[in-house]
């Protein structure tokens, strides 16, 4: 076998194994997900009721929130002893849920508790350690993020369909074993993270941030609310757990089809202008909807709109990471958090509503909250795209001792011979083309190429810049020329101006 193939077989196998072992990480959430979102009697609660999933989103989002506000002060450049805790924990749990099926351990309070906060903890830092996993494997060349998330996806609806069709100590046995297959990859060999990642949060990058996590959180909302309604209508002819997969495999097969054609993930905004008439549809007809079929296919296109926003997020956050230099532990930390609670949030309304003695209002009421939701996102990213716009005309703007020299240096003509500080120009079109590479699903290296290919240097002042074989930066750039869909250098740039014109 030459150098080549034995190479094409190594990237699949990277891309398989990363592919299962975060599906199985999926596979494990999603019914447990399903059973705190729709607040109901679930197998898996075993005894716990209600409480256990709510018990269980609670220290998931606990989890995702505090690891990230961990690493904003400390970094590591492994976090293999946080992989082992969190398979342990998990293992753990599932033991527990094993015990109270076959009556060695009592339910209450006291199980809850533990069952749920032990499994919420492991599987929420098993997620982000597979992320931070897949990001540095990506990083470096080995898989495509944009391709490995739908695909765990996709291999977690299996698990979890396998999940909701088995009962009892049989489903409990089939997630023990499992859990050992998804733990031995990480802690067998470890994908360090870089080392020299420093906490930098650029102006640009947060409040791109902020939008992605804006996006996630309105639909995470909608979801859990709507979660409620396909639960409260009795007459459904599909069982809720089957929605809820279909949601996935439906999100799944739209985000890599995208992927597959275009050799990139989808720009949140642009996801959002999609999803928005959609989501805003299946809201506004819900509570005129008498039909089941027709219930059930309003709540599989939230599912499905939540799942697909869910994992573009997911990749765009870490391509993030990479771009702003931020610990991805940070970065997707915090999205996840604020979804997991905005989910919760959204259920409790729900539920709450719905009980009421007025079904029918409290279904109203649950689609025109939903929709105000949704609408609010637009507001709060236009609000941070406009003072994005005033910062960076602030940074253009000379101060006053450069005015003054502009002054001095002016001529009869009044035209003034003085250009811009160099500084101001570079940072700003640097930002501009970060911007661009990050729309793009460029690496962070890709990145770095494009900006310096952007203010005009040769690949071989590239190449020493970054430490680079020249041959290294042409394979770079024709990875941007791709992922772009440009032809040459100045489409490329054209590209990049219709960008900044907001036309692209």
């Amino acid at each position: 076998m030459d150098e080549g193939a034995a190479d094409s077989l190594e990237r699949q196998h990277v891309q398989a194994t990363s592919v299962v072992g975060y599906g199985i990480v999926c596979g494990l959430a999603f019914p447990l997900m399903i059973s705190s979102t729709f607040l109901q009697e679930m197998s898996l609660s075993h005894g716990a009721g209600d409480a256990f999933g709510a018990l269980f989103f609670l220290a998931h989002s606990l989890t995702m929130a505090l690891t990230a506000l961990a690493n904003l002060f400390h970094r590591t450049s492994s976090h293999r002893a946080h992989m082992a805790s969190a398979y342990a924990a998990v293992f753990v749990g599932n033991l527990l849920m094993l015990g109270r099926t076959i009556g060695l351990v009592e339910g209450g309070w006291l199980y809850a508790f533990l069952a749920s906060g032990a499994i919420g903890y492991g599987l929420a830092t098993a997620e982000l350690g597979w992320m931070a996993r897949i990001t540095a494997l990506h990083e470096a060349g080995r898989i495509s993020l944009a391709r490995t998330v739908p695909l765990a996806f996709l291999c977690g609806a299996g698990i979890a369909a396998l999940i909701f069709y088995a009962s009892g100590a049989t489903e409990i046995a089939f997630a023990l074993v499992i859990i050992v297959v998804s733990a031995v990859p990480p802690l067998r060999r470890p994908v360090p993270e870089r080392a020299d990642l420093r906490i930098s949060f650029s102006q640009g990058g947060a409040g791109d941030f902020a939008k992605a996590v804006s996006y996630l959180a309105v639909f995470s909302f909608v979801f859990g609310a709507v979660s409620q309604v396909a639960t409260r209508t009795g007459s459904d002819p599909v069982p809720i757990e089957a929605q809820a997969v279909a949601g996935i495999l439906a999100a799944c097969a739209a985000l890599l089809a995208y992927v597959t054609r275009r050799k990139r993930t989808i720009a949140v905004n642009d996801l959002y202008n999609v999803l928005f008439p959609v989501v805003a549809l299946a809201l506004v007809a819900l509570p005129f909807i008498n039909s089941p079929e027709l219930h059930v296919a309003a709540a599989v296109l939230v599912f499905t709109a939540f799942y697909l926003t869910g994992m573009n997020v997911r990749v765009a956050v870490c391509l993030l990471g990479e771009r702003d230099r931020v610990s991805m532990w940070v970065y997707l930390g915090l999205a996840l958090a604020a979804s997991g609670l905005l989910i919760l949030a959204g259920v409790l309304l729900g539920a709450f509503v719905l009980s009421q003695d007025n079904p029918a209002m409290g279904l109203a009421l649950v689609s025109l909250v939903s929709l105000f939701v949704l609408a609010l996102s637009p507001v709060v990213t236009a609000r941070l795209e406009q003072r994005r716009a005033q910062a960076a005309a602030a940074n253009a703007r000379p101060s006053a001792g450069s005015r003054a020299s502009a002054d001095a240096a002016t001529g009869p003509d009044n035209t003034s011979s003085v250009r811009p500080e160099p500084a101001d120009i570079l940072a700003l079109q640097a930002e501009l083309l970060r911007s661009f590479a990050e729309r793009c699903g460029l690496t962070a290296r890709e990145t770095d190429v494009l900006v310096l290919l952007g203010q005009g240097r040769t690949r071989t002042y590239i190449a020493a810049e970054l430490g680079l074989s020249p041959n290294t930066v042409k394979g770079y750039i024709r990875n941007i020329y791709q992922k772009s869909g440009a032809v040459d250098k100045q489409d490329l740039l054209d590209r990049v101006e219709l960008f900044e014109q907001g036309r692209l």
